[in-house]
């Protein structure tokens, strides 16, 4: 069973948490399959890749771009403004594709992470442990469902 979590901590109208913070509470995050399945950041990502093409990179693959967690750490360590990101880890690396329905994402992997707009994290997990983790740490807090997107479209 899959909990989530939408995360509104801000300070001066921007996230005051940045990837980082997020990875440093999945305590297994090396025995996962990692692939970034869009990302929008400003900085530089050193003199290998730009920011642009490796942007269009992850669009243009068809199952997201695979990364390993010790390049993932480095990857959000060399991010310095986040704007949105979805990143999925999964146990079994042939579940990593591209999910044509959120609900589906959030129950299948066993770790989401999404950033959006600016304006707030969602992270979904079967390690209910990690979710425990992020409402202790984070105040702004609000815990979700995995079908939450389907309920918000029933209600209007």
């Amino acid at each position: 069973m899959t909990k989530g979590i939408r995360i509104f901590d801000k300070k001066n109208e921007f996230e005051r948490f940045s990837l980082s913070d997020f990875l440093k509470e999945i305590h297994n995050g090396q025995l996962l399959h990692w692939s970034i399945l869009f990302l929008d950041v400003f900085g530089s990502l050193g003199e290998e890749i730009s920011v642009p093409v490796f942007e269009q990179h992850i669009i243009k693959s068809e199952k997201g771009f695979f990364i390993t967690w010790n390049d993932l750490n480095e990857l959000a360590n060399k991010i310095d403004q986040l704007i949105a990101i979805i990143l999925i880890g999964c146990r079994d690396k042939n579940l990593l594709e591209r999910f044509e329905d959120s609900q589906e994402m959030y129950e299948t992997c066993n770790i989401v992470i999404e950033m959006v707009d600016s304006y707030f994290w969602e992270v979904f997990s079967k390690d209910h442990n990690l979710i425990d983790r992020l409402a202790a740490k984070f105040k702004d807090i609000e815990f979700l469902e995995t079908n939450f997107q389907k309920k918000f479209k029933t209600e209007d």
